[in-house]
């Protein structure tokens, strides 16, 4: 039987299998982070399911379905990646009822994607497709491929998320008039682009350029459908850069045939590859149709992004960290997502913190302090980080921020959330209480800190393996420890000893190399003035 090989803290090393593709820039990321990386790239399926045996991560582009068989197979899965922005292959409802995290990258390749779309706009626009062609036919032919401005057209964007604002941001360089849909936006999200809403119908039917960029869902399946396709102008173009399943095929297909549009131009089509008899494959042979085969995110600077964001993504998962594009948890949005994120983190190691710290005999009701600046945003993503962090050093399932709040709830436990907005040392902060325990954190350039613990002032890093004493304020204490712990060959990091009176009781923080083993524990308990010792991983 192969083991599992071990990290320098005797803690073992997490393993993530690779399924297609991916830039070498991300899988120098997961090595860096000490993650052993397996690649399955072109092998079997059968060959994937037998490395998710032994795998906390999974990696994929868009080919790989991540059933729910498939995500049987991983009984240590943790997350699974998708390198990219849809996760149509992915059961998503599976994965929250394993606690398995989902993320992809949706912003990695919006830059990428918003040039694809002006790409085919004006290759519409101005026949370009069609003009390389016939000269490399040796045909020249100028009269016959006049096109068409995009200064002072009318361009309606369906979807106005990332990549619809920044193809709303640049569409005002080349002149146009910008109208929009989405139905989730808010109205200073419009003001802020600039952009007139319409609903859909009014948007189809005043625009002369129509340009998709939705997810694909419920909702949005089959959208744009014969009674939409009859609402343009027979002037119109209609470009998908977004998702296939969003048009129907036949009646686009139709439409072209019987000059209902002029034209469209698709990067996406509902099967990818199409079948060689679809209506894919027949869209893309159609004269008024320009074709490209998914390249909306393909640019070397985009697969690069999202090699690398998604590797990052998966590392602070793994290494105990929340992460920053979650599919299936509650990320901040909005104008509070900088100043909570970093405490997503500080949440999380309080979490792990606290029963290692306070050793209850059983969980009591917990309530945590939104301090400063975090007294007004929504709190529910900081408790679910809370939450992780708590189960997944109390209880031996498998916990993440994803069913945290399920299982919580399952175990009776109860997290009593409130906003104080009172002048602290701190611009914002998080502090726990709980039967008597108090414990504070912050975010110190993007790292979390704990800076109180029970009335001591402190300034400790909560990551990896750690020491805390609690001993009397006499001379020569901290030459005892570090005596013992370089005996043991445990090499101390950091350390902080605070104290509230002299020659009364002090606590000393130690973050270490690795863990001390028990027989170290036991000489630094047996040192006299040493009243508790306690070994953490945090």
């Amino acid at each position: 039987m192969q083991l599992r090989p071990m990290d320098r803290s005797g803690l073992f090393r997490k393993r993530v299998v690779v399924a297609e593709p991916f830039a070498e820039h991300g899988l120098a990321v997961l090595r860096a982070a000490g993650i052993e990386v397996e690649s399955l790239v072109g092998r079997s399926r059968a060959e994937l399911v037998a490395a998710l045996a032994e795998a906390d991560g999974l990696i994929v582009r868009s080919e790989t379905r991540v059933d729910r068989a498939l995500l049987a197979a991983g009984p240590r899965l943790t997350v699974v990646g998708r390198a990219g922005v849809g996760v149509d292959a992915i059961d998503i409802a599976a994965a929250t009822e394993a606690g398995i995290l989902v993320l992809n990258t949706p912003g990695a390749n919006t830059l990428a994607a918003t040039e694809q779309t002006f790409a085919l706009m004006l290759s519409l626009a101005r026949r370009t497709p069609l003009a390389v062609q016939q000269l490399r036919e040796g045909i020249w032919d100028r009269k016959n491929l006049v096109g068409t401005e995009l200064y002072g057209k009318t361009l309606g964007i369906v979807g106005m998320g990332r990549i619809g604002g920044n193809i709303a941001t640049r569409a005002k360089a080349f002149g146009m008039t910008i109208l929009a849909h989405d139905p989730y936006i808010s109205a200073a999200r419009a003001d802020a682009f600039d952009v007139r809403m319409a609903d859909l119908d009014t948007l189809l039917r005043e625009s002369d350029i129509v340009t998709l960029h939705m997810p694909l869902t419920p909702q949005t399946v089959g959208l744009i459908d014969a009674s939409k396709l009859r609402l343009l102008r027979a002037h119109a173009y209609l470009i998908n850069c977004a998702r296939g399943g969003v048009i129907v095929e036949d009646d686009l297909l139709r439409a072209l045939d019987a000059g209902v549009l002029a034209g469209a131009a698709l990067d996406v089509v509902a099967e990818e590859p199409p079948p060689r008899d679809s209506v894919g494959a027949a869209l893309h042979r159609h004269p008024k149709v320009v074709p490209t085969p998914h390249l909306g995110g393909s640019t070397y600077e985009a697969l690069a992004r999202i090699a690398t964001e998604l590797a990052q993504d998966v590392a602070r998962v793994l290494l105990g960290a929340p992460a920053n594009a979650a599919v299936n948890a509650p990320v901040p949005d909005g104008p509070e997502a900088d100043r909570v994120m970093p405490f997503l983190e500080v949440a999380y190691r309080l979490g792990r913190f606290y029963p290692q710290y306070a050793r209850p005999a059983r969980l009591p009701a917990f309530a945590l302090v939104l301090g400063g600046a975090l007294a007004d945003v929504p709190p529910e993503p900081l408790t679910r980080a809370f939450l992780s962090g708590l189960l997944q050093a109390t209880t031996d399932r498998r916990v993440s921020i994803v069913n945290a709040d399920a299982i919580a709830r399952e175990l009776g436990i109860v997290v009593e959330t409130r906003g104080e907005g009172t002048a602290s040392s701190y611009a914002s902060s998080l502090r726990l209480t709980a039967d008597g325990t108090s414990i504070t954190g912050t975010s110190i350039a993007g790292a979390p800190r704990i800076v109180e613990l029970d009335g001591y002032e402190i300034d400790a890093t909560p990551v990896g393996a750690m020491l805390l004493t609690q001993h009397a304020d006499v001379p020569g204490m901290i030459g005892r420890v570090g005596t013992i712990l370089g005996d043991a060959q445990v090499n101390i990091s950091t350390m902080q000893v605070s104290r509230n009176t002299v020659g009364g009781d002090a606590i000393m923080v130690l973050s270490v190399d690795r863990p001390a083993g028990e027989a170290t524990l036991a000489a630094l308990r047996a040192v006299s003035g040493i009243g508790s010792v306690r070994s953490l991983s945090v």
